[in-house]
């Protein structure tokens, strides 16, 4: 529930006045939704007058079906201001007001689970593709600037014929290094693997995988999350009828969406939902964590061997003081101990077992500790946040996994987006 400091939203229109060849305050309504507005209130005057300074009124006849009409929306003070500039370009004659509110009791859409939004009004239609005979090299370029790790792949009909993935690449494509690796590695460094692949000379086709999961536009984000979290998958390629590529989905569009639809600011004092599940209830207790004085071998040591590949920094009262990813690692290291870095975590193997020039690289970063690494300022969660909530937080703050922590700031688990998804959808 959403309780606190709120905005109220209101505008003024006449019932007669059309957004294209829609009624205009149902273009409004359809608008608002698609935003994910918690609600909104069309109400028909008896009478009136606006800009034109006719009078509206029931009793007349000839002026009975241009009533005025005003639109209300109560919500959070940052969503309505994401309101106010699709409302002039589509209303431009309008009279909007905003206003300051205290909301003191409001309803929870999402207690049942993802809004009733369909793909097609969340999906994104600039989908980057790749063709079967596209170089993997190009595939590399194509991912490696990007906030996604997989493409559709597409033929001269634009019918999906299969999908393309960072793990494709890993896995069959003969390349060794993550992308997330690759985006903080040098420019040098990507250079040499770009050539790597080119002189393998291979295809798309041939590592890219068939029997692709789609979907189609008309069908409610909610079976899209369940597909991807049965199936693993973090996009989904939207399809119509004929198999035509018309959108992409992705896991982060679907978190966005939450996190427009009224998962309000929670606070720790709110009573608490007890059918609600909690961080707690889904997240992993089994922690990577070092002191502050850490060294990089015992960073090295936990993120080669940790599925979350982050290690949480905590100081002498377990309290969070900042956390340390694999990027983070390398973009932080001297130029010159990157490629014995990248390395060891490609191998999974401690910075001992490195040869040669790497090995004597690595050396010197022994008296690094992990408090010069580690990025401060990290967002946690509490263990009795609503799991809706907490994925609202990380479609918003873009943040995968969090530290989860106790009343006192103790470290007490880790949890990540597919845990939460799952357990939101039940």
């Amino acid at each position: 529930m959403f309780t606190g400091r709120g905005k109220q939203l209101s505008i003024f229109i006449g019932e007669t006045d059309h957004y294209g060849h829609q009624s205009l305050h149902l273009a409004i309504v359809e608008m608002l939704r698609r935003h994910g507005c918690g609600g909104a209130t069309v109400t028909r005057g008896i009478a009136g007058f606006g800009a034109s300074s006719l009078i509206h009124t029931a009793s007349i006849l000839r002026l009975s079906m241009d009533l005025p009409v005003v639109i209300t929306v109560v919500d959070r003070p940052e969503r309505i201001d994401r309101m106010i500039e699709p409302l002039r370009r589509m209303a431009p004659h309008a009279l909007i007001t905003v206003q300051n509110v205290e909301i003191v009791q409001s309803s929870a859409p999402l207690k049942e689970g993802l809004p009733d939004v369909k793909v097609a009004e969340t999906m994104r239609t600039d989908v980057a593709t790749v063709a079967p005979d596209a170089s993997l090299a190009s595939v590399v370029e194509l991912l490696r600037d990007k906030d996604f790790t997989a493409v559709p792949v597409i033929d001269a009909q634009r019918k999906v014929v299969g999908m393309v993935s960072d793990s494709d690449l890993l896995t069959r494509g003969g390349m060794n290094v993550t992308l997330s690796l690759q985006r903080a590695a040098d420019p040098d460094f990507i250079s040499r693997l770009k050539k790597s692949l080119n002189d393998q000379n291979r295809k798309v086709s041939e590592v890219m995988t068939r029997g692709v999961v789609a979907i189609g536009p008309d069908e409610i984000i909610g079976r899209a999350a369940r597909l991807m979290v049965e199936k693993g998958l973090k996009r989904l390629p939207v399809v119509d009828s004929d198999g035509v590529l018309v959108g992409i989905l992705g896991r982060l569009d679907i978190l966005k969406t939450i996190a427009a639809v009224n998962v309000s600011e929670w606070h720790p004092e709110a009573p608490a939902d007890r059918e609600a599940a909690t961080v707690g209830d889904v997240m992993n207790r089994d922690v990577p964590n070092v002191s502050e004085s850490a060294s990089v071998e015992d960073v090295l040591e936990l993120l080669v061997s940790s599925a979350h590949k982050r290690v949480v920094v905590v100081d002498s009262r377990r309290r969070v003081a900042g956390i340390i990813a694999d990027s983070d690692l390398i973009a932080r290291v001297s130029r010159e101990s990157r490629p014995g870095l990248i390395e060891a975590l490609v191998a999974r193997a401690p910075i001992g077992a490195a040869a040669g020039e790497a090995r004597e690289h690595l050396r010197k970063l022994r008296a690094r500790s992990a408090r010069e690494l580690m990025t401060r300022d990290v967002v946690t969660v509490r263990e009795i946040m609503p799991v809706a909530a907490a994925l609202a937080l990380s479609a918003e703050k873009g943040i995968k996994r969090f530290p989860v922590v106790n009343a006192a700031g103790e470290l007490v688990g880790i949890v990540g987006r597919t845990e939460m998804l799952r357990a939101l959808l039940g």
